[in-house]
């Protein structure tokens, strides 16, 4: 193999655009299961699954949005390693700015998506669902983990009586290996400077 060539390849892009092609099939990021089999939610930028009561919950207008940032993925994988590999190229810096980091900021909303919704459900539900169920004397309590882990969950006690719903969350593998891919757009990024350094020398 011609080692001007490989020397010309930006293999941060390469691999990280590879990935990209790959990861909107890998399945969800993130779960959270509550009770036992009383709700369980996968969710990652792609795809989103709801069940309750093994009852499953779909929305068309949020699977329009699932598969259109699916397919930016897509073409944002594909224009990586195309201006990668042919980094000579007036138009690579162009593919590369536009499919370098779109998986890096699909991991930051997701982690302040899953961290502000924890935080707004732990601070705010108990207080919405008292001012709405007002007859009674019930307590509600609820605790979500922030990101990953377990917690009581749901508490609702309603006189000698209470009901717990525990909760449980975790970020799964596919979450990593979209960091992983994240950083690697921004390694590219950051490198590809080298390639347009030298094609204006």
């Amino acid at each position: 193999m011609n080692m001007d060539l490989v020397k010309g390849i930006n293999w941060f892009g390469v691999a990280g655009g590879v990935l990209m092609l790959i990861l909107p099939f890998s399945g969800p990021w993130w779960q959270a299961h509550a009770g036992d089999g009383m709700m369980d939610l996968s969710f990652s930028p792609f795809d989103l699954h709801l069940s309750i009561l093994d009852q499953s919950m779909e929305s068309p207008l949020v699977n329009y949005a699932l598969l259109a940032a699916k397919l930016t993925v897509l073409v944002g994988g594909l224009l990586l390693v195309l201006g990668s590999i042919f980094t000579g190229r007036w138009w690579s810096k162009h593919l590369m700015k536009f499919g370098a980091t779109k998986v890096f900021w699909m991991v930051v909303g997701m982690v302040l998506l899953l961290v502000m919704g924890a935080f707004l459900a732990n601070r705010f539900l108990p207080t919405l669902v008292s001012s709405i169920v007002k007859e009674g004397n019930i307590d509600i309590d609820v605790e979500i983990p922030y990101l990953s882990g377990e917690s009581s969950g749901i508490t609702v006690q309603a006189g000698s009586t209470a009901v717990n719903v525990p909760i449980t969350t975790f970020l799964t593998s596919r979450f990593w290996i979209a960091t992983v891919v994240g950083f690697l757009g921004i390694a590219a990024r950051v490198y590809h400077r080298k390639f347009t350094h030298q094609s204006m020398g």
